[in-house]
C-alpha cells in the first residue's frame, strides 16, 4: 500500500523522519519511519526522486510516497481484554479504552496493553503502524480513558492517518482541574517538547512543535475548605503527547490526579486521571458527505468524584 503526505507550514525545512513520523500515521515510531527511508519506500514524488537520507530537509507543499510493505506476522501475544466496540465497520471501528491500559507497549513497560487485547479479540489490523502497533491510527495516554479509532485495514489506517493530518477530526475531551483559569474560555498555544531533564515529562519550550488547546470552563466548585476545581470542555487542534496536561499545568490549572504534572495527584489516587476523551466527530473516509459521530458517557469516576469534591 502507498501512503501519500503534504508538507505543511509547521514543517516547513523539518528533518524528513520527524515530518514522516507526524503525519504519515498518528502513531508511527522514529524508528519504524527510518527504516522505511534506509530501504528506499520514501519517494518525494514532487521531485521524483527516492529519498534515502533521515535528515533531508522538507520543503513546503512538497508531496511524499512512502510504499509500505507488508508486517511479517506478529510476535506480540493476544491477551482477553475487556474492549467494548462502539462503531463499527469493514475497514475500521472505534473503540472505548479504559484507563490504565496503554495503546502499546514501550520502554520499560511491559504490561499487556491494548494491542495485546486486539489481537485476541480480532482477526484482521492494520500493519502501517509496525509490527508493535498493530491497528493504532491515534494514541490516549495510559492513564486517559474514551474513544479510539482503529484501523482493520492500511487502505483505512491511511486514510484515517490523513484525516488527523489535515485536522479534520474533532475531538472532545473533558476533566476536572485544580482551580480554574483566568479567562473562563479561551485558546492556549504553547509549543510542547520533550522535558530535558525528566524524559517521561513533556513541557512548554520554544523548540517544540506547537500546540493548541481549545477550553471552556463548564463548571467551578468551590469546597468547604477554600479549595476551587473546575470542569473543563477541551478541543485539540493538534495532538501533541500529553498536550492537555502540559497545557492545563502551564496555566496553573493541572488535570486533577495527574502524577506527572500535579503535585496532589496523590490526594485523588481513588479517581485516577480525570482526563476523559468523551466524543470524536470526523467524516468517513470513504463516503463522501458521511460524518462519524462517537460519544460516550461520563465514567463512574467522574461522578462520584463531582459528588465528593465540595467535600475536600
Amino acid at each position: 500500500m502507498q501512503i501519500f503526505v503534504t508538507v505543511s507550514e509547521d514543517y516547513d525545512q523539518s528533518r524528513l523522519d520527524v515530518f514522516l513520523k507526524d503525519n504519515a500515521g498518528d502513531d508511527l515510531s522514529r524508528s519504524t519511519v527510518q527504516k522505511w527511508i534506509d530501504s528506499g519506500f520514501v519517494t518525494n514524488k514532487t521531485k521524483d526522486q527516492v529519498v534515502h537520507k533521515n535528515g533531508y530537509k522538507v520543503t513546503l507543499g512538497e508531496e511524499y510516497v512512502v510504499d509500505v510493505i507488508a508486517r511479517p506476522p506478529s510476535r506480540l501475544e493476544p491477551i482477553p481484554m475487556d474492549i467494548p466496540v462502539l462503531y463499527d465497520e469493514e475497514e475500521f471501528m472505534v473503540i472505548h479504552k479504559k484507563a490504565g491500559i496503554a495503546c502499546h507497549s514501550g520502554p520499560g513497560d511491559d504490561s499487556p496493553s491494548l494491542v495485546n487485547g486486539l489481537l485476541h479479540q480480532f482477526k484482521n489490523l492494520s500493519g502501517t503502524g509496525g509490527e508493535r502497533r498493530p491497528g493504532i491510527v491515534h494514541r490516549l495516554d495510559k492513564p486517559t480513558e474514551g474513544v479510539l479509532i482503529i484501523a482493520k485495514t492500511d487502505r483505512a489506517h491511511a486514510a484515517l492517518s490523513k484525516l488527523f493530518q489535515d485536522r479534520l477530526v474533532d475531538k472532545t475531551y473533558y476533566a476536572w482541574v485544580l482551580q480554574a483559569p483566568v479567562e473562563a474560555e479561551g485558546t492556549i498555544s504553547m509549543p510542547i517538547g520533550r522535558h530535558p531533564v525528566e524524559r517521561v515529562k513533556m513541557c512548554v519550550r520554544e523548540d517544540g512543535r506547537m500546540a493548541i488547546t481549545h477550553y471552556k470552563t463548564e463548571k467551578i466548585v468551590q469546597t468547604q475548605t477554600g479549595r476551587k476545581f473546575s470542569l473543563m470542555k477541551l478541543g485539540l487542534e493538534t495532538g501533541r503527547t500529553h498536550q492537555i496536561r502540559v497545557h492545563m499545568a502551564k496555566i496553573g490549572c493541572p488535570v486533577v490526579g495527574d502524577s506527572l504534572y500535579s503535585r496532589s495527584a496523590k490526594d485523588y489516587t481513588q479517581y485516577g486521571l480525570l482526563l476523559f476523551a468523551k466524543k470524536l466527530d470526523f467524516p468517513h473516509p470513504f463516503v463522501p458527505d458521511k460524518r462519524i459521530v462517537v460519544e460516550l458517557e461520563f465514567p463512574e469516576r467522574f461522578k462520584i468524584f463531582e459528588r465528593k469534591c465540595p467535600s475536600y
